[in-house]
């Protein structure tokens, strides 16, 4: 096994391969500091809101579940079927763009705060290594030391721990796609009973064993195209880690006669700390993901020799140079209008819609039939009424003319007095409107409201206007 010399790290590959491109194994040191420690409250919160929010429940609904088979969505209270896929691409849209924005103007603040991989590698499953194997030196000679029976009884030990939290992290997962209670009823039965699901919580466990106990910073370094399209999206005015290479240099050890020595002792603890086996100093690289564990590093260092804090920091490439970092830049105004603009879509498209949409069309027949009840004239009006239900539970509707025209003797004539509308379905229902002929006043035309009340609260679902037509006089 090949372990990473710090003080001997490559300039033309990424240190965490060698010449022949086999892996270079990282043991990065436990460091502390103020970042280290508001990071891993960071991680906590996003950890916990992982496992909890399944069993959050809002207006009845899970606060979150993403039942793609059965084609039916909550979030946050509000339920969204297939039909609502257009929104999406408002969604994908802010993601996007804001992910663009942040980048833009804070550098891969993301991956070092708040990505699942970070999150998950840092906050759990090096803690768990530190926890059974020690520190960074006794991980780096354990994994050099052939194999005894302390070393298998701490790799068994280590990767229990990995095994159990991966199966809680696939579960929690799973939760968000069929619903927390269904997962715990699977639970409960045969694996064979639920196939699809096991195989594919097999499948993400597996992966999370891989990928967070083994593979690690290969996966930001190899697979993340996001590392790769940062030049992209950031420039000088980006505020990211950085060393400030003024201040630092010359290091200590490489001051030529009459050259004032700079603040960086080349103590090489930046590198040590590293997750992705950087050192910091060589500028912004590809394989830096923004954890701040070399600000921690260097500050615990400059504390030790007396010099001020943040040789390494949050600092953008303009500021080091000397010149004015501006935030507002035409690219960063371009993100903040689209933001916006897309954000005020949502809303409106969001506001609008209703959990049961009601569409009333004029019939296709004769505009209106004029019936004679005894001495008096009676106009019949024919419609079509179209129902969709948007929310996860059968809706009982009924119909009723609005209290600002119940005395007005208008008689609403059905096949189905009671509409049973299923969950996420849609029912057609033809009903006739029958009212006496001087409603209309001579105009030909008058518009009412129609209630469509349900029939199990007896509260109002929603209303639609209608306009009664006849003779003019």
């Amino acid at each position: 096994m090949k372990v990473l010399n710090k003080r001997d790290l490559p300039e033309e590959r990424p240190s965490t391969l060698d010449e022949t491109g086999k892996r270079v194994y990282i043991f990065p040191e436990k460091v502390r500091g103020f970042f280290r420690k508001l990071r891993t409250l960071t991680q906590a919160v996003l950890i916990v809101i992982l496992l909890v929010l399944p069993w959050i429940k809002i207006n009845g609904y899970q606060a979150l579940l993403l039942d793609i088979p059965n084609r039916k969505f909550s979030i946050f209270g509000l339920t969204f079927w297939a039909h609502d896929g257009p929104l999406i691409f408002f969604i994908l849209a802010i993601l996007t763009i804001g992910l663009a924005f942040i980048t833009a103007v804070y550098g891969r603040v993301w991956c070092g705060w708040g990505c699942p991989q970070t999150v998950f590698v840092d906050g759990v499953f090096r803690r768990i290594e530190y926890l059974i194997m020690g520190s960074h030196i006794k991980q780096m000679n354990l994994a050099k030391a052939p194999w005894s029976g302390e070393k298998i009884l701490k790799y068994s030990l280590t990767w229990i721990l990995f095994t159990i939290v991966s199966l809680i992290i696939t579960h929690s997962f799973l939760a968000y796609f069929v619903g927390a209670e269904r997962l715990v009823e699977m639970t409960q039965h045969n694996p064979g009973e639920n196939w699809t699901i096991f195989l594919f919580m097999f499948f993400i466990t597996s992966f999370l064993l891989f990928d967070f106990g083994w593979f690690r910073e290969q996966f930001c370094i190899i697979m993340c195209p996001y590392g790769r399209i940062q030049s992209v999206l950031m420039d000088d005015d980006s505020v990211t880690v950085a060393y400030d290479y003024n201040r630092g240099e010359p290091r200590k050890g490489k001051v030529v006669e009459g050259e004032q020595q700079g603040d960086c002792i080349d103590c090489y603890k930046c590198v040590s700390v590293c997750p992705t086996g950087i050192d910091i100093r060589r500028g912004l690289q590809m394989e830096c993901v923004g954890c701040t564990a070399c600000i921690d590093a260097c500050d615990e260092v400059m504390e030790h020799v007396s010099k001020p804090k943040g040789l390494i920091r949050y600092v953008s490439g303009s500021s080091l140079k000397g010149l004015k970092a501006g935030f507002l830049k035409p690219r960063t105004a371009v993100y903040s209008v689209l933001l916006l603009l897309i954000l005020s879509l949502l809303v409106i498209n969001v506001s609008r819609r209703e959990e049961i949409m009601v569409t009333i069309l004029r019939g296709k027949d004769l505009p209106y039939q004029v019936v004679q009840e005894g001495e008096d004239k009676k106009i019949i009006n024919h419609f079509k009424l179209h129902i969709k239900n948007q929310t996860f539970e059968d809706t009982l509707l009924g119909l009723k003319v609005s209290d600002d025209w119940k005395n007005e003797n208008i008689e609403i004539i059905s096949q189905k007095s009671d509409i049973n509308i299923v969950a996420g379905k849609d029912i057609t229902v033809h009903f006739f409107l029958k009212f006496p002929q001087e409603i209309i006043d001579g105009t030909g035309v008058k518009s009412i409201e129609i209630d469509f009340v349900d029939l199990q609260t007896n509260g109002i679902r929603s209303n639609r206007k209608v306009k009664l037509i006849g003779p003019m006089s």
